[in-house]
């Protein structure tokens, strides 16, 4: 394998991975306890019953090797393997690979989680992956760094739509167009797509350095799925039970995650990772089990003329109590294992969770910049302005598919962390393509901890339309207009690099110059250090 080498600061990155076409979709590891992990890779080009070894070694050169096996694959699971690795050390750094007919697989890197005491944890936190938008060099750049423990994925992994869909016109410019070329909606359309974004150089670099903790947001299977159904599934395209059950079923066999005791109920995936006294990861399920329909405002708006009128909506409709995001089943896990945290002493809780959770109220964009830009835009771009000055006007949230969409759910999320002795929460958060540094409060103003939220590894930002300047100031007064959004940023591509330990916290976040080429460098364009204080976390 070529290793890519560790960098410091601004650099640009010429170095590639290599593969070959037997394991042309590299390898992966993910889903660690603390004494197994999973190893993952996929025998490609195959027809039939394929047979080959695997090797997990404490050392890269494999002349200690402390696990090794069988195994056999075929189409009904796409010729992917997947083997869960036991009887390991805790703590320990290890080596494998794979071999099938007289090749051999890259070399992967992966970790178990650790027990007893623990002085530092550093996370890499990615989210919304998106193959035509652009090249996966922010999960280059997560691969060159070495000091990076587990990559913690918060979902949009893959995306769902066709060549015509979002992000298509900069596919073709740029030459990558998703495969296949039409929406996905079948198994076989599910794992195509997963395997031409396992191609990307990053994604080979990634997986291969660094072991996965992923959980799925909505573009895994369609966009903005409910219980009984998504936004962007409509009738003609069948049942959406079976669409949603093939999008599983491909999200289990192309990612390295451990598989369901019982394969029907492969939507119930929440986790519990334990980094010995220092940190609890648990990561939350809000698309499949227990979420309430989206409200559109589009539905409403006519009558929301007065701003009594739309915050008696707020109210009334957002706020119903039977409106929910988590499952009765997700919640009763959550409120066990934040009890089970807090009664060991670690000295963090950390919620892996898919969409932004702070309270978000648009600002009015009243100011010369925004009258301006209305003449500059084309018709789609004047058209989003002209809708978030109205929501603004109206001091409404900008996005009802958020926790923003979920208010009493919201509270009933802080009332079990609250239950458990848990007001120091870190969340973080995908799916906006933004940058966040939030301060979460319950209904009552008590402090419940922080959120970080991160930016899209090629996703953009939709106010992008708005230009460098223009989204620069609406992220300004975004900020100044809401108590629990500190600092924000919607114009890059990236990751956050948190690094934590007993004394505090640190998020770097870390941003690419360019994903329409394979050339860029990294810069951190923000950090905030975090700090324990009366129970609950705070910036410095």
């Amino acid at each position: 394998m070529a290793l890519l080498l560790p960098v410091a600061g601004s650099h640009t990155v010429t170095s590639r991975i290599r593969s070959n076409s037997i394991f042309a979709h590299g390898v992966a590891s993910g889903d660690p306890d603390q004494s197994s992990v999973v190893i993952w890779t996929r025998v490609s080009d195959s027809e039939g019953l394929v047979a080959g070894n695997w090797y997990v070694a404490s050392d890269a050169d494999f002349l200690n090797i402390v696990a090794q096996g069988r195994y056999t694959t075929d189409k009904r699971r796409d010729h992917t393997v997947k083997i869960v690795v036991t009887d390991l050390a805790p703590g320990q750094e290890y080596y494998y690979k794979f071999e099938a007919k007289s090749s051999t697989s890259l070399t992967g890197r992966t970790q178990t989680l650790p027990v007893g005491h623990v002085d530092q944890l550093v996370l890499a936190v990615a989210t919304c992956s998106n193959y035509p938008f652009g090249y996966f060099n922010a999960y280059e750049a997560i691969a060159n760094d070495p000091a990076i423990d587990l990559v913690v994925h918060l979902g949009d992994y893959i995306y769902e739509y066709g060549e015509n869909g979002y992000g298509g016109e900069v596919g073709r410019r740029i030459g990558r167009i998703h495969e296949p070329r039409h929406e996905i909606v079948t198994l076989d359309d599910y794992r195509k797509r997963h395997a031409q974004y396992k191609s990307d150089q990053g994604s080979l670099a990634m997986h291969a350095r660094h072991p996965l903790i992923v959980i799925w947001d909505d573009h895994e299977s369609a966009n903005n799925p409910w219980m009984g159904g998504a936004a962007n599934h409509q009738a003609e395209e069948g049942s959406w039970e079976a669409r949603r059950a093939a999008s599983l079923q491909a999200f289990y066999e192309w990612l390295p995650i451990r598989d369901p005791a019982n394969n029907s109920m492969r939507e119930k995936y929440w986790r519990h990772y334990k980094f010995g006294d220092l940190a609890s990861l648990i990561t939350l399920e809000t698309r499949h089990t227990g979420r309430s329909l989206q409200i559109d405002y589009e539905d409403y708006l006519k009558d929301l003329d007065t701003i009594e009128r739309a915050q008696k909506f707020l109210r009334s409709v957002v706020g119903a109590p039977n409106r929910n995001m988590l499952s009765s089943e997700m919640e009763s896990f959550l409120k066990s294992e934040l009890d089970e945290s807090v009664r060991s002493g670690r000295r963090w809780r950390i919620i892996g969770n898919q969409s932004v959770m702070a309270k978000s109220i648009l600002p009015k964009l009243d100011e010369p910049l925004f009258d301006n830009l209305r003449n500059e835009l084309d018709d789609a771009g004047a058209s989003m302005l002209g809708r978030l000055s109205r929501l603004g006007e109206l001091e409404l949230p900008h996005d009802l598919d958020s926790w923003d969409g979920y208010p009493v759910a919201r509270e009933r999320f802080y009332q079990i962390a609250k239950d458990a002795g848990a007001r120091d929460l870190l969340v973080l958060s995908g799916d906006s393509h933004s940058y966040w540094t939030n301060a979460l409060y319950d209904a009552n103003g008590q402090s419940m901890g922080l959120e970080l939220g991160t930016t899209g590894i090629s996703s953009p930002r939709s106010l992008l339309a708005l230009g460098g300047e223009g989204l620069k100031r609406f992220d300004e007064l975004h900020a100044a207009n809401n108590k629990e959004i500190v600092w924000s940023d919607g114009r890059h591509r990236g990751f956050i690099r948190l690094t934590i330990d007993h004394d505090g916290g640190h998020a770097d976040f870390v941003t690419v110059s360019d994903v329409e080429s394979r050339r860029y460098t990294t810069r951190t364009i923000h950090s905030v250090d975090i700090v324990r204080t009366k129970g609950t976390l705070r910036y410095e």
